[in-house]
């Protein structure tokens, strides 16, 4: 029996009372200790809206979430590292120093700065404030934040935004080492082609549902997967 580091039953959020304004409709999500699961989906098909009901961000209207083997609460949130949308800096900080005060924040200790800033490549910025960083190293400055408390489950929202080509490579080659260390990663991406590469189990979320959920063998063809799924869905 497959062990789920995380999982939802008919996880819903609605905004207002109209089912019309429902963001999230009855996502059962299974995500298995261990594995890169990508959740894909066309714009404001609720990807994002699913990972803040994950990291407590927003709360559910209705539905379950289960984490690490229990009912999901604050405390539960040390145990997760998390990149939703822009990540949150100093920008009259250097890299080393945004982390000093997220790891003073969280009570974390400091010893750990040095390796993630490594993990992400931007162990040679020094004195280089973050405002005068490019929009990708912001992002890689994001990722190294959502890790530096060590998570076994790292949430990760369109984390390649603003990479260049070398800059994606770099981190597709971080993320697979990923599991082999510990830790689950689940990341959206409208990018098929990168998460093609890197995720071994998908699911592709429309208009607010959940349409396919499964693992993805190393030879599928996922842009196939994703426009037939979304052209069922929009004709069911």
């Amino acid at each position: 029996m497959k062990e789920y580091l995380l999982e939802t039953k008919h996880l819903t959020k609605a905004y207002g009372r109209r089912v019309s304004h429902l963001a999230v409709r009855d996502v059962s999500l299974q995500i298995t200790k261990g594995s890169i699961y990508g959740l894909l989906g066309p714009n404001g098909a609720g990807k994002t809206t699913t990972l803040k009901l994950l990291t407590g961000l927003i709360r559910p209207t209705r539905g379950e979430i289960l984490i690490f083997g229990e009912p999901w609460q604050r405390k539960h949130l040390a145990r997760i590292g998390a990149l939703i949308e822009t990540p949150a800096l100093y920008g009259n900080l250097t890299a080393y120093e945004n982390l000093l005060v997220h790891a003073y924040s969280r009570d974390l200790t400091r010893a750990r700065i040095p390796r993630v800033l490594e993990q992400v490549g931007l162990q040679d910025t020094g004195s280089k404030r973050v405002a005068h960083f490019s929009l990708g190293m912001k992002q890689r400055l994001g990722v190294a934040v959502a890790l530096l408390g060590d998570p076994e489950l790292l949430i990760l929202d369109e984390p390649t935004n603003g990479l260049d080509p070398i800059g994606i490579q770099q981190f597709r080659s971080f993320v697979r080492t990923l599991p082999e260390k510990g830790i689950t990663v689940m990341l959206s991406s409208h990018i098929l082609s990168e998460v093609a590469q890197l995720v071994d189990h998908v699911g592709i979320i429309h208009n607010g549902m959940l349409k396919f959920q499964g693992p993805l063998d190393a030879h599928a063809d996922l842009e196939a997967l994703f426009m037939d799924t979304i052209r069922r869905s929009e004709h069911a």
